[in-house]
């Protein structure tokens, strides 16, 4: 094992006989002696099995390049959401350095990013497990039209086992255009091959956060459908978010009607 000299000065870091070695070393020791630590106690510290893998894991923390959102942010411009702004926002979601580190690896190309400003989509991550439609109303109380219980949904199937999925979300702000009037079958015509429908917790999950972020409110007087089912077979739908709350309905996909369009997120 090593002793408080060998961690300070280990060659894993820094050479120890180099200027920033030597600061290295200074720094550990004094961090050491702050924290009333003779050779013994050091010693005991140093073997403790789970030592060595904290400081690693501290040094990775510090040492890491932090993600370069740069392109992202001058195409999307605020419609770009960053996980950290998303934890800055809400509070309770809190991205660990591997879940940032695999965003930034599988941040979307140029050429989506452009097509995604070009077709009216917000870029934001989805929560860092898995949620359903009640798990996001669980987050913030005030931005459904019910309170964090109750509701017609709270017993639904489709509330409960709809659910996001870690990774970038691509979603359209609006209604795919010329959607509205029209019924489920219709609408699903107008979308290209790259989107897909996404579901109402992912329609929540994107609605709400961008409003926590951005302090924009998104679907404020109009509806869209999204590809969840509830357990009379009526594709549910989310919209009119005001300061009443975002509401949850579900209505039939042979209906048509003025104020209630289609959701589309690019696959």
């Amino acid at each position: 094992m090593m002793s408080m000299k060998t961690a300070l000065n280990t060659s894993a870091l820094v050479t120890a006989d180099s200027p920033k070695g030597q600061r290295a070393t200074e720094t550990f020791r004094s961090q050491y002696n702050k924290a009333g630590l003779d050779e013994d106690s050091a010693q005991i510290l140093n073997e403790h099995p789970g030592f060595a893998a904290y400081l690693l894991t501290g040094i990775r923390r510090f040492s890491t390049k932090a993600p370069d959102y740069t392109l992202a942010q001058s195409i999307l411009g605020t419609d770009f959401i960053t996980p950290e702004e998303v934890s800055k926002a809400r509070t309770s979601i809190v991205y660990t350095d591997e879940q940032i580190t695999a965003l930034a690896e599988s941040l979307p190309s140029e050429d989506v990013l452009k097509w995604c400003k070009d077709n009216g989509y917000a870029v934001m991550p989805a929560p860092l497990t898995a949620m359903s439609l009640l798990d996001v109303r669980e987050l913030q109380s005030g931005h459904f039209s019910y309170s964090k219980t109750g509701g017609w949904y709270a017993d639904q199937k489709f509330a409960r086992e709809d659910k996001t999925s870690f990774r970038w979300l691509a979603i359209r702000k609006t209604p795919v255009p010329n959607s509205t009037s029209k019924n489920w079958k219709e609408q699903g015509k107008l979308l290209s091959a790259l989107e897909h429908v996404p579901n109402a917790a992912e329609m929540g999950w994107f609605i709400t956060t961008y409003f926590e972020v951005r302090g924009t409110r998104l679907f404020e007087s109009i509806y869209v459908r999204t590809s969840s089912v509830d357990s009379d077979g009526y594709r549910v739908y989310v919209g009119s978010f005001d300061d009443r709350g975002l509401i949850v309905y579900s209505w039939s996909d042979d209906s048509r009607n003025s104020d209630v369009g289609v959701s589309s997120a690019r696959k």
